[in-house]
């Protein structure tokens, strides 16, 4: 009885056994799931966490471009005022005076002002590229201008330009972005309780199948000639491991960096047919020289001198939300020999157009207006008389304008006395005779 007690006993045990070994497999099996499941929802909450961050950055983004789209809608409507005034000025004084001198002073600051909105439209994302001559040398003196103040006290900021540097072809917006990113990064580089120094420096360069297998190229350019810029810094230099890596987006050694910069001038470079190379050293510092292919020729740039008056006769209609911009233009169209009436938004020009049009000679008009956007207008106007040319006015350089079908022209401001004759005679055409000035029209 013993020995069959045990024997059932023994055969109860391996029973036992696989019972739990199962329940041990099946609860292994669950637990793996489990942590498959919760790896999965891990995933998802980093997923949506970056995706909110993400949302909320563009968020921001769009808020700053909506400001900066506002702002320079304002402040080039301003300029547009400057400018205009200021070439009636001139007009009305003897050329080569002390206030000639004046007039051309004011007129170049607000030249510069101009740039600064059209950088802001470009942040904003309503500016559109335009390709024009650049001189590298100009860019790169008032980007170091603009942002001396805002280099540490450490920090030395020295350039060394090149007297004859060949013109390129480019967008100077985004080559000042260019600029201002480089110097920018080397910058910050120059770490706190040292002394820094950056070297901004330009030179017509010629790169040819040699040069181009030699070290440190990002973005190979095609052999020819350059306009180069070297933005050379003490700072703390990159390992090859981050070397290796700083061109790609979002990668960045900064603690509140976006990893954006760097790749963002790569882009840049690469739409103008150009390069980069970049040199670092650890501890030593590091050096960005970006290539820009150079002009063969370049074009005479447009005098500034006011060309002999084209004499013109009709009636404009103006219409511009901003009262000192419809000012001006009016002043402008008075002092070319044309009678002058104006509107305020869409749904009035459309009015008076429908009242007048038949002694209405030519309308200009803002792109941005209340209640009833430009666009809309002119489309309500030829609607009513497809004879009566219409001209769109934006601070769009290149403007949207250009996509309206119909239109007898378009006008980027701000503008100089010498667009806005010009603009009139080709709308217009040929019909009247170049003159000496005529009488500025007095202030209202």
């Amino acid at each position: 009885m013993k020995a069959k007690g045990r024997a059932e006993g023994a055969t109860v045990i391996p029973l036992q056994l696989r019972e739990a070994n199962q329940h041990l497999v099946v609860a292994t099996v669950h637990a793996q799931m489990l942590q498959g499941q919760a790896e999965r929802a891990t995933a998802q909450l980093v997923n949506r966490s970056m995706l909110e961050a993400q949302l909320l950055e563009t968020q921001k983004m769009e808020t700053l471009g909506m400001l900066a789209a506002g702002v320079a809608h304002d402040f080039n409507n301003l300029i547009t005022t400057i400018m205009g005034y200021t070439d009636l000025g001139r007009l009305s004084v003897a050329p080569g005076s002390d206030p000639a001198r004046f007039f051309e002073a004011i007129d170049h600051a607000a030249m510069k002002a101009g740039e600064l909105t059209r950088q802001l439209m470009a942040y904003s994302g309503k500016g559109k590229r335009q390709t024009v001559e650049v001189d590298l040398g100009i860019v790169v003196k008032e980007t170091a201008q603009l942002l001396s103040v805002s280099i540490p006290g450490h920090v030395t900021l020295r350039c060394d330009l090149a007297d004859r540097l060949p013109f390129v072809m480019g967008d100077p917006t985004q080559i000042f972005q260019i600029v201002m990113n480089l110097l920018a990064n080397a910058s910050e580089a120059c770490a706190e309780g040292t002394k820094g120094r950056i070297i901004l420096r330009t030179r017509a360069q010629l790169v040819d199948s040699a040069a181009l297998e030699s070290a440190g190229w990002v973005l190979p350019p095609a052999p020819g000639r350059y306009a180069t810029l070297e933005v050379a810094d003490t700072g703390a230099g990159m390992a090859p491991e981050v070397l290796a890596r700083i061109l790609e987006p979002f990668f960045t050694t900064k603690p509140t960096g976006h990893g954006l910069g760097l790749a963002a001038v790569t882009g840049i470079l690469r739409g103008h047919g150009g390069g980069l190379r970049v040199q670092s050293v650890p501890g030593r510092g590091s050096s960005f020289t970006l290539f820009l292919p150079a002009m063969v020729e370049a074009r005479s740039l447009p005098s500034l001198e006011v060309l002999p008056v084209w004499r013109g006769e009709g009636r404009l209609l103006i219409v511009n939300a901003d009262p000192a911009a419809r000012s001006v233009a009016g002043r402008l169209a008075q002092h070319l020999g044309f009678s002058v009436i104006d509107a305020c938004d869409g749904p009035e020009a459309v009015e008076i157009f429908r009242r007048r049009h038949s002694e209405i000679a030519l309308v200009i008009m803002a792109l941005n207006l209340p209640r009833m956007g430009g666009e809309d207008a002119f489309r309500a106007m030829r609607a009513i008389d497809g004879q009566v040319p219409v001209v769109l006015s934006s601070g769009f350089k290149g403007p949207k304008a250009h996509a309206v079908e119909g239109l007898a022209g378009s006008l980027s401001t701000p503008f100089r006395a010498a667009e806005f004759q010009g603009l009139l005679r080709r709308a217009l055409g040929p019909s009247a005779n170049l003159s000496g000035p005529a009488p500025v029209p007095p202030l209202p």
